[in-house]
């Protein structure tokens, strides 16, 4: 790489786990807002509502596309605040978000969504602990 580049510089995305899809690198990042709390050991002030999916074709040269929100808190029945970074699995012919988010009692629980595909619209089901998958 010849010059380093912001690959989405409107907003602040972090944490990202990469997979290649289909043949095109898909980014999963955490999408991070300011949420105007002071700064703590509890990670209060992060406020991380939604995920995106960015794509590319071509890392040296290609321009990304954001596929836009995938998941956000006000999708999940269970959710509290603070979706922190996630990963994608793929399975027979789904994709499979593993995300952390607290609950409403600011406990995190490990939630799974699931989509058709690596860009689209990801559908998370009702309330599970860790380890349990949900539909």
């Amino acid at each position: 790489m010849n010059k380093a580049k912001y690959l989405f510089p409107k907003d602040y995305m972090a944490d990202p786990s990469v997979h290649v899809f289909e043949g095109k690198l898909y980014i999963y990042p955490s999408h991070d807002w300011e949420s105007g709390m002071e700064e703590n050991d509890n990670g209060d002030h992060f406020d991380m509502n939604d995920y995106h999916v960015f794509s590319l074709d071509d890392v040296e040269n290609g321009e990304i596309t954001d596929h836009g929100v995938v998941l956000s808190v006000k999708d999940i029945p269970w959710s509290g605040r603070q979706l922190w970074d996630c990963d994608v699995a793929f399975k027979d012919g789904k994709y499979y978000m593993y995300f952390p988010l607290k609950d409403r009692n600011d406990i995190f629980r490990i939630g799974v969504a699931v989509s058709d595909k690596p860009y689209g619209c990801i559908h998370s089901g009702e309330t599970s602990d860790v380890g349990k998958l949900q539909y």
